[in-house]
């Protein structure tokens, strides 16, 4: 199983359509963007401490940055205000805290479903991974962005996560 737990959150989301800057009444609240990066990463708000969200601009599209630590790992998000969709992502989980989680059954389907989880639309057969000693290393292109990531071959809990837009 992954990090996920569950609980509730609302979540406004859309299409990424232009570049420029919504205008204030039509942008997500920063409790919003928040939001979709806790939901995004599986993370519940209770497992959450030094929450910072603040304005600011990526690739030309104003986002809100979201950073957050958890006792298992360290998690930073760009999250565009104008449709609360994850514009870059960079996640990673420590390594002592994978250890103590148990064994998956199927670890190389638990990535390919964690992956297509946090990337709406994506299908496991576009995952690509690579047995590398201990570890998965994989790789989706998938609606123009690039996400890397690592993941336990044990577990099947992904251990290093980046998520990039490409234009």
């Amino acid at each position: 199983m992954q990090i996920r737990k569950r609980f509730a959150v609302v979540v406004v989301c859309g299409v990424l359509a232009g570049t420029g800057q919504a205008d204030a009444a039509n942008e997500l609240s920063a409790r919003e963007a928040a939001a979709i990066a806790m939901k995004n990463a599986g993370v519940a708000a209770e497992d959450i401490f030094n929450l910072k969200t603040e304005h600011d601009e990526e690739n030309g599209i104003a986002v809100y940055a979201v950073e957050f630590e958890t006792k298992y790992g360290d998690y930073d998000f760009c999250v565009a205000r104008r449709n609360g969709r994850i514009i870059d992502a960079d996640c990673e989980v420590r390594e002592e805290w994978i250890r103590r989680q148990p064994a998956a059954r199927d670890s190389e389907n638990a990535v390919r479903l964690e992956v297509v989880r946090r990337v709406p639309g994506a299908s496991s057969s576009q995952v690509l991974l690579r047995r590398q000693k201990d570890r998965w290393e994989g790789l989706l292109r998938h609606d123009g962005f690039k996400y890397e990531f690592e993941a336990d071959r044990r577990t099947g809990i992904i251990s290093d996560w980046n998520a990039e837009m490409r234009r």
